[in-house]
């Protein structure tokens, strides 16, 4: 088997913050305009990242780092993130988000209602990428250039993030997940899972990784993005045992049928909670709020973590019957982790 090894990985918009921050930090501190920044990543990778510009005024240095998305489809590849920095009195970094950078109107995203939509853990990349050449406090300006443009051709608007864009990022790296040839990049992952193991564990994305990996070996893990169907299917020819480890809104996709979870293939999570929230029996003053909800993780703000986790066992519970029906001859698992790790619901393991 061959595989295309000129498949390109991208940078997140949190890495990109995080390297225009840092060369920022070199253009005011020593005068220079770096080419290129090497930053620290959640993952424990150092990624070297393109400088396009900086400048250097007296109290102020502003840098620019253009998003590369790889051989990823992305509306925000070549996108340009802009930090803006300057030192404070004490020794404090302080994060804003500035014009293009998108604010949080609705509950249960992360950030409080009037936040910019820059992620904790983007926050705490830039911390980091300062860090190594100062421990100087800093206020620290993340501008996108165009965000509110470009935030009309994403679903920011649809979650209840306006008037820019979000600054996003777990592992820094944006892998091509939904490029044809990476089923062929999973298949091979399988067959050295097999070499170990005789179970696998699919995970749609990096933080339902981490979780899993509290209760697996992490070795035994394969991220398959958007692929949970067919990934699902790959594994059925090397394993007997398939456990399917993902957060709420993945899943309730899989719950409504939908195999192939990214978002120009459909969207039901909302519909499908709300299905799920009736046969659990929730009172229905909750219904509708769930109902019009923008995102799960706002529907989840108006349920206790009981009535979540009766909710989520009846999706679990479903996506079993789903798999089984297509893959009779497989022992099957799901788990479904709440957004701080918690697990929510696990079915037939």
């Amino acid at each position: 088997m061959i595989i295309n090894s000129l498949k390109r990985f991208g940078i997140t918009t949190g890495a990109a913050a995080a390297a225009a921050s840092k060369a920022a930090v070199i253009g005011l501190l020593n005068n220079e305009r770096p080419k290129t920044v090497v930053i620290p990543t959640p993952i424990g990778l150092r990624l070297e990242i393109p400088v396009e510009k900086v400048e250097i005024h007296e109290t102020v240095s502003c840098s620019e780092v253009r998003k590369f998305s790889g051989d990823n489809p992305d509306i925000l590849d070549g996108l340009v993130i802009r930090s803006c920095v300057k030192l404070r009195d004490d020794n404090e970094i302080i994060i804003i988000g500035g014009k293009g950078v998108g604010k949080v109107t609705r509950s249960g995203l992360k950030g409080t209602i009037g936040d910019t939509a820059i992620s904790p853990t983007v926050r705490d990349m830039i911390v980091n990428a300062i860090r190594e050449i100062s421990d100087k406090g800093f206020q620290v300006v993340i501008e996108v250039p165009n965000g509110e443009i470009i935030a009309e051709k994403t679903l920011n608007k649809l979650v209840g993030i306006v008037d820019g864009i979000s600054i996003l990022g777990t592992t820094g790296i944006e892998t091509p997940v939904s490029d044809e040839d990476y089923l062929e990049h999973i298949k091979c992952e399988l067959n050295v899972i097999r070499q170990n193991y005789d179970y696998v564990v699919i995970s749609p994305g990096n933080l339902a990784s981490n979780f899993a990996s509290r209760l697996f070996d992490s070795n035994s893990i394969i991220k398959v993005g958007d692929r949970i169907g067919e990934s699902i299917k790959l594994a059925s020819v090397f394993f007997k045992r398939i456990v399917l480890a993902g957060l709420p809104a993945k899943l309730l996709k899989v719950y409504a049928g939908i195999f192939n979870t990214h978002y120009t293939q459909g969207d039901a999570r909302i519909e499908s909670l709300t299905h799920a929230s009736v046969i659990a029996g929730l009172p229905y003053e909750i219904l509708v709020k769930i109902a019009n909800s923008l995102s799960v993780e706002e529907a989840f703000t108006y349920m206790t973590k009981e009535q979540r986790k009766k909710v989520m066992s009846i999706v679990g519970e479903k996506i079993q019957s789903r798999i089984k029906n297509l893959q009779q001859d497989i022992n099957f698992c799901v788990i479904i982790f709440d957004y701080d790790g918690e697990i929510l619901s696990r079915v037939g393991c």
